[in-house]
């Protein structure tokens, strides 16, 4: 009798085990949480998708299609980020940076000023410091909010473009909250100092001369923000998979969403915004002594 018991018990551990091929074996879960924490860390932050926004998703009757024809229909209960399954999330992360296109053309003024360094009183060298480099700020409104994550506050990396050869293209990090009309700013600082040194005769006097130049330009960009992980069906009745009548019966499975909802498009939703950005640049420093 004790024999039976335990035998009885490791046939139940056995069915329950057999759930995890439908959520694509133990293994692809765990490589699943690794690939949501790498994007947490990394620039484009991730947040927990709700039942409610995977249901409005326009690929969502793909997900529907796939538990009746795998699993059957009937009482059915479809389960977001269940808590007794932490390793099998589902989340919103933002696909990659969201560029900047700039609008028209940019508004641009020049000066040159001159940087005084003193007379040397014998023959020498003569050291002149300046920063040098260019800075960027943009001020930016959401124009359109994304159906996914509405009212998150999440991290998104942002193209910025070059601006009328004063700037560089670059991506920086802005941090914004996903709701109409709300703003946010991006900053680039490429600023350092740099010296000259200058060869100065007896009596010279030294200066240098930077050219400053300012500009301002409107621009818009998109963020895309993309839903993965898993969906839970939650069945009022034990079933086997159509596929294999006499598998294990369970109450529960899982599929992984981009595993049935393959075109990205269709699990997705774009951000929009647009705004203003002011670039001031610092170079060409030169010095020489008369």
């Amino acid at each position: 009798m004790i024999f039976i018991h335990i035998l009885s018990a490791l046939i139940s551990g056995l069915q329950l085990a057999s759930a995890l091929p439908y959520i694509r074996t133990a293994d692809h879960v765990n490589r699943t949480t690794h690939e949501y924490m790498y994007r947490r860390d990394s620039a484009s932050s991730c947040t927990p998708l709700t039942l409610d926004q995977a249901q409005k998703l326009p690929g969502w009757s793909q997900i529907v299609k796939y538990a009746q024809d795998t699993y059957g229909s009937g009482s059915l209960n479809y389960v977001i980020n269940p808590k007794e399954y932490p390793d099998s999330p589902a989340t919103i992360c933002s696909d990659s940076s969201a560029p900047v296109t700039i609008q028209g053309s940019p508004a641009c003024s020049e000066t040159t000023s001159d940087i005084q360094g003193g007379v040397a009183g014998t023959s020498g060298t003569v050291v002149l410091t300046q920063q040098q480099g260019y800075t960027s700020t943009g001020t930016w409104s959401v124009t359109q909010e994304s159906s996914l994550a509405v009212g998150a506050t999440l991290s998104v990396s942002v193209g910025i473009p070059e601006v009328a050869g004063v700037s560089a293209s670059v991506t920086t990090t802005a941090t914004f909250t996903n709701s109409l009309s709300k703003s946010f700013e991006t900053s680039v600082n490429t600023m350092a100092s740099q010296s000259v040194t200058l060869n100065a005769a007896n009596g010279q006097k030294c200066s240098a001369s930077l050219k400053t130049k300012t500009c301002s330009v409107n621009g818009q960009g998109s963020a895309r923000f993309v839903a993965s992980g898993f969906v839970w069906f939650n069945y009022d009745d034990k079933r086997a998979p159509i596929a294999d009548p006499k598998g294990g019966q369970h109450f529960k499975y899982s599929v992984d969403i981009a595993s049935v909802i393959k075109n990205i498009d269709d699990r997705s939703s774009d951000m929009k915004f647009s705004g203003s950005m002011q670039v001031k640049s610092m170079t060409d420093f030169q010095g020489s002594c008369i």
